[in-house]
């Protein structure tokens, strides 16, 4: 089957990036575990580090693939994530899509938090002490072509 999903990662200082788009299928989530594990390598693994997911539209896994996800997180967990800061825009089921992610970092025992805004979402991370070069992060985000212009 194709992947069904829309995503780009990247890395901002310590500070894992994810904006996508969705719903997704069992093969985009399997395809971007991997991608976020190749990001990964590029963080200084000696330091605790962040990470932000922008989630756009309907971002919601498939029942057959939350098992894999908790179990991805908690990898990424154990190679040092120390808090995850998400963002939902454009969705009609945030309520959803909380509870369903919620679900899976309260498991994986994951630090994490809910924002309605980009901005908001930056000033968590700062206020947890993680720096981020915010122009080289805005490029970034501007570049994702279903986000939303800063």
């Amino acid at each position: 089957m194709f992947e069904h999903g829309d995503y780009v990662v990247g890395i901002n200082q310590q500070v894992l990036l994810f904006v996508g788009r969705g719903p997704w299928n069992d093969e985009a989530l399997i395809d971007g575990a991997k991608k976020l594990g190749k990001e990964i390598q590029h963080l200084d693994l000696t330091l605790p580090w962040a990470q932000l997911s922008c989630l756009v539209g309907e971002c919601l896994m498939p029942p057959s693939t939350f098992d894999g996800f908790v179990y991805h997180s908690k990898i990424r967990k154990e190679k040092g994530l120390a808090c995850l800061a998400i963002v939902i825009l454009e969705s009609d089921i945030s309520n959803t899509i909380k509870q369903q992610l919620g679900a899976a970092y309260r498991q994986a025992e994951i630090e994490h938090q809910f924002f309605n805004s980009i901005e908001s979402a930056i000033e968590w991370l700062a206020q947890q002490h993680f720096q981020l070069d915010r122009p080289a992060l805005t490029t970034f985000l501007n570049q994702c072509h279903f986000l939303p212009k800063m």
